[in-house]
């Protein structure tokens, strides 16, 4: 125990740079955004420590009660951010789909065929379509396109 004690008097502000660095790199390895939190809040205590106001004891609590207010208060705005931010449809293709033109290639009793870019999709439509109709893609459902006139 004694040992212990000794041990976390002799932290300072490195060993909390450190700490937040080995977080950070770990943060960076799994992309989550779970271990960006405690990185953050051992950067602070590190310069919270920093002034000389504090003890072993204060840094541990701050950075424990940091960890817990960052991690609820951070995570939902940054995976709002993430989610509005950047581009959704780069790993979705059949959202960056919707929208999309194409021309119908076969059609019978409601399904059939379409080419969009450079592809021939399956197609399902409510509608009668011709070949060489311009449809609309309206919803994607696995590999089947439900399309509409355009």
């Amino acid at each position: 125990m004694e040992t212990l004690i000794t041990f976390l008097t002799s932290l300072g502000p490195q060993h909390w740079l450190v700490f937040g660095l080995i977080l950070l790199i770990a943060e960076m390895a799994s992309g989550t955004t779970y271990i960006l939190w405690p990185a953050v809040a051992a950067f602070l205590t590190a310069l919270v420590s920093l002034t000389g106001m504090t003890n072993w004891a204060a840094d541990m609590a701050i950075f424990a009660a940091l960890v817990i207010v960052l991690t609820a208060f951070g995570r939902p705005i940054v995976q709002r951010w993430r989610t509005q931010g950047g581009d959704v449809a780069l790993n979705e293709r059949s959202i960056s789909m919707i929208g999309a033109r194409g021309v119908i290639t076969a059609f019978a009793n409601g399904t059939g065929s379409a080419k969009i870019n450079d592809t021939i999709w399956r197609v399902v439509s409510a509608e009668a379509l011709t070949i060489g109709q311009t449809v609309v893609i309206d919803s994607v459902s696995g590999s089947t396109l439900t399309v509409k006139a355009a």
